[in-house]
């Protein structure tokens, strides 16, 4: 399956949302415009033609039509077809990804207090065109034509809102449907398992009798399609948590190395430099120094 893969944030902005019967005989109008078309169908079948590539967007079937290329209807519908339709907008480009080679299970950098604006790493995925779950969507596509129809101050969060929670279930399409390999399966097995235990001393004998795979091949697996060996993950998980802890604490590097299950503060202290560049002193030194600078800023502007 073809996917489109989406920079957030921002998350796509709501645009319109419509629902209709079309009868036989009726065709899509030609246009090229800067929003993209979701179409689904519940029943019957809509032709579509995208940049040359014809589709035939049956009963169940899920298609985008992306901001900026030409779509048009190619032949008439064949019988009475329901479908619902949202336009969106997204000011970043977008790009196609095979939902097999979509990294589910790759870390992300966590917000900080240092952070003035959200993470680049994160991403949105949603079928390009795909035979989706109609049961799951429908009660959320009637509930923002519902609000559409009604739409006031009281109720447009609500409308965006619904959306969000459409594109959650369109990216749950896309990993729902997809079948990992063996390798990914266990790579993620490992990931699920680690994440629950990262505090605690690091086993890899106790990872082996969790997953009853030996401790190399795990390590490939992880190593191929998360990135990271088993050892190398956990310490990310430890060394993020730390810099929360100095961002957000008064405790000393001694009582953070030991909230994050690092027992020896030089070696954190190593780690912690090797990855983020600086000490962990002087990492909390620069923050303290940003929020004084803020707040005198602050107070002069009342002056």
């Amino acid at each position: 399956m073809l996917c489109l893969e989406f920079a957030i944030p921002p998350l796509p902005q709501f645009v319109t949302v419509g629902h209709a019967v079309w009868s036989p005989g009726d065709r899509h109008f030609a246009r090229t415009f800067g929003v993209y078309d979701l179409l689904l169908v519940k029943r019957g079948t809509l032709y579509m033609t995208e940049q040359d590539k014809e589709y035939a967007v049956g009963p169940g079937k899920l298609l985008v039509l992306e901001a900026g290329l030409p779509h048009a209807g190619h032949r008439p519908c064949g019988e009475d077809t329901e479908i619902y339709w949202v336009h969106f907008i997204h000011g970043c480009p977008t790009a196609h990804i095979r939902r097999e080679d979509i990294p589910w299970s790759s870390l992300l950098a966590k917000g900080t207090v240092e952070d003035v604006e959200p993470s680049a790493q994160q991403r949105l995925y949603m079928p390009k065109f795909a035979a989706v779950d109609v049961e799951a969507l429908e009660p959320i596509l009637r509930g923002m034509n519902e609000i559409h129809n009604r739409l006031s101050v009281e109720n447009a969060v609500r409308l965006h809102l619904l959306l969000a929670e459409l594109l959650a279930a369109l990216q749950a399409e896309c990993a729902r449907t997809s079948a990992p390999e063996p390798a990914v399966r266990l790579a993620r097995a490992a990931a699920a398992y680690l994440d629950g235990h990262w505090r605690q001393p690091f086993d890899l004998a106790g990872l082996e009798e969790e997953l009853h795979f030996q401790a190399d091949y795990i390590t490939r697996c992880m190593k191929q399609h998360i990135g990271t060996t088993p050892l190398q993950y956990v310490l990310r998980l430890r060394l993020e948590e730390a810099k929360k802890l100095l961002g957000g604490t008064v405790l000393g590097i001694h009582e953070v190395a030991e909230r994050v299950g690092i027992r020896d503060p030089n070696y954190m202290t190593r780690l912690f430099s090797a990855r983020f560049g600086v000490t962990p002193g002087e990492y909390r030194r620069r923050l303290r120094q940003r929020d004084e600078g803020m707040a005198a800023g602050r107070d002069e502007d009342k002056e």
